[in-house]
C-alpha cells in the first residue's frame, strides 16, 4: 500500500526525505515551504508532487506529514496548522528534530492525528549531501504507540538503521549526537590552534590533521572501542602527557581545561583496553586533575 505524505520545510533535510521516500515508492503529494522558489527547488529534487507555500494545501489528503522546519519553529506551525484542520485523522504527524521530542506536535491531535519524530543522526551540508549520506545512518525515532511503526518503516526505507527512545531522552540523546559531531569539530580546531603555536602552518596542519581524524574514525568502526585506542594515555607514558601539559600551560592555556577533561576520559577508555596500569592511570589522573 502506497503511502501518501507531504513535507513541510525545504531544506536540507526536508528536500531528501522527499526525494529518498519518493524513489522508494511513497507518494509525495507536495512540498510546503516559505517561498515558492524553496519549495520548487526541494520539489524538483524529489521529482514528483506540488510545489506550494500554503502548507494546508499537501498536508490535509497526507497520511504521514514531515515538519522540517527549524527547531524554534515547530511548535507553532504545528498549531496554526491544527487549527485550520490540517492533519486528517489517523494521519502520522512528525518533525526530524534531535533535541525536541514529539510533545511540541501535541496540537495535532486535536484534529485525530498521531505524533512523533524522526531524527537522522547525521550532518548535512548540503540537500544533495543528505540525500547521498542518509542511507547507512542511523534514525532514532519516538513518539505515540501508533505513530512508531509507521516512522520505524519510513526510516528504514530512507535506507537507516532505526532504533527507539523514550521522548525523557531525547535532550541526553542529543547531547550524544552533539558530542560526536559538532564537538568533534571543536577539537579539530583547538588541535589547530595547537599546531599553530608549535609553528606548523595552517595549511599543512590541516593537511597533516584530517588524515588522521579519518584514520581514527576508520579504527572506531574496524576495531571498536576501546581497542581503538592509541597514543601516550593508552601506553601509560606519564612523562609525554607532563611535557603536553607543560607546553600547552606555557603557550595556550585556555587549552588547559580542555585537555585535562578529555585525558580523563582518556584514562577510562585505556583501562578499558586493558593497556593502562593502574598505577600509570593514577599518575595520569593526578597530572590531569
Amino acid at each position: 500500500m502506497t503511502v501518501r505524505f507531504a513535507i513541510v520545510g525545504a531544506g536540507k533535510v526536508g528536500s531528501a526525505i522527499a526525494k529518498l521516500l519518493s524513489q522508494a515508492g511513497y507518494e509525495l503529494i507536495g512540498v510546503a515551504s516559505r517561498t515558492l522558489s524553496s519549495a520548487g527547488a526541494a520539489r524538483e529534487m524529489a521529482g514528483t508532487g506540488l510545489a506550494t507555500t500554503a502548507a494546508a494545501e499537501v498536508t490535509r489528503g497526507a497520511e504521514l506529514t514531515f515538519l522540517t522546519v527549524p527547531d524554534d519553529a515547530i511548535e507553532a506551525l504545528c498549531r496554526r496548522l491544527a487549527v485550520e484542520g490540517a492533519f486528517a485523522e489517523g494521519a502520522v504527524v512528525a518533525h526530524c528534530s534531535g533535541a525536541l521530542a514529539s510533545g511540541v506536535l501535541s496540537p495535532a491531535r486535536s484534529c485525530g492525528a498521531w505524533i512523533g519524530s524522526l531524527h537522522p543522526m547525521q550532518s548535512f551540508a548540503t540537500a544533495e549531501q543528505a540525500v547521498r549520506l542518509l542511507p547507512g545512518s542511523s534514525c532514532c525515532v519516538e513518539g505515540d504507540a501508533e505513530a512508531l511503526p509507521i516512522l520505524r518503516q519510513a526510516g528504514r526505507d530512507l535506507g537507516t538503521s532505526v532504533f527507539t527512545i523514550e521522548a525523557e531522552s531525547k535532550p541526553l540523546y542529543h547531547a550524544a549526537a552533539c558530542v560526536a559531531s559538532n564537538y568533534l569539530v571543536a577539537l579539530q580546531n583547538a588541535a589547530l590552534k595547537l599546531s599553530r603555536a608549535a609553528g606548523v602552518g595552517r595549511e599543512d596542519a590541516v593537511r597533516a590533521l584530517t588524515p588522521l581524524v579519518r584514520g581514527t574514525v576508520d579504527n572506531l568502526e574496524s576495531v571498536g572501542l576501546p581497542d581503538c585506542l592509541t597514543g601516550p594515555v593508552a601506553r601509560g607514558d606519564v612523562e609525554t602527557v607532563r611535557r603536553h601539559l607543560k607546553a600547552i600551560e606555557e603557550r595556550l592555556p585556555q587549552l588547559l581545561d580542555l585537555y585535562k577533561v578529555l585525558g580523563r576520559e582518556t584514562v577510562e577508555v585505556a583501562l578499558d583496553k586493558g593497556s593502562l596500569q593502574e598505577e600509570a592511570a593514577a599518575q595520569i589522573r593526578r597530572l590531569l586533575a
